[in-house]
């Protein structure tokens, strides 16, 4: 055993299984016990690629099943861009339900919908499952990536990303931005 290497014993859970069991648990303790809902926030990818959700223990399919919402993070800025480096760059850009986003900033109700569509195709298979979908929708600049891959973002672009949560059937959503500003003229009707 190296310095650097952590044991953690034989015969473990899965990372899915782990995360699911917690759900589960908290589900039965809290939410049993008084009128509180249950959510879990997950990424966004896992909606994508049934891999990135193993790697990182958030399996579409499953981790709903004892909760009562999950909400995948759906970020344009936060997938992969075409950019030869920076931030989020890998060349290429990423696929989402066969559609390839090389600037998915630059496109933030088509990243949405795209999203929402394939996740709603994968859960309308899990049987039993109880989660709604409720997903977070970016309302920041995400300035740190790359030049000509990131846009600023205001009312125009948070207005299509919810239209994008309607268009595929979803009645939800959260906004999201870490310093807590929020385009308040997204949300005011007539605008």
């Amino acid at each position: 055993v190296r310095d650097s290497e952590v044991i953690y014993g034989d015969n473990l859970s899965t990372k899915v299984d782990t995360i699911n069991k917690f759900l589960e648990a908290a589900k039965i303790e809290i939410g049993d016990k008084t009128p509180a809902f249950i959510s879990a926030d997950v990424f966004a990818i896992i909606c994508e690629s049934v891999s990135d959700g193993q790697a990182i223990g958030q399996d579409l399919e499953t981790v709903g099943m004892d909760i009562d919402y999950i909400s995948p993070m759906i970020y344009p800025s936060h997938y992969a861009n075409a950019a030869p480096k920076g931030y989020m760059a890998n060349g290429v850009g990423q696929s989402i339900n066969g559609v390839l986003f090389r600037d998915p900033d630059l496109r933030p109700y088509e990243v949405v919908y795209q999203t929402l569509i394939k996740c709603r195709d994968r859960l309308s298979k899990a049987e039993n499952y109880k989660a709604r979908v409720r997903p977070y929708l970016q309302d920041f600049t995400a300035s740190y990536l790359p030049e000509g891959y990131f846009q600023n973002y205001g009312a125009e672009q948070v207005k299509q990303q919810i239209k994008a949560v309607y268009d595929a059937g979803y009645e939800e959503w959260i906004l999201w931005d870490a310093n807590n500003f929020y385009t308040e003229a997204s949300l005011l009707k007539g605008n």
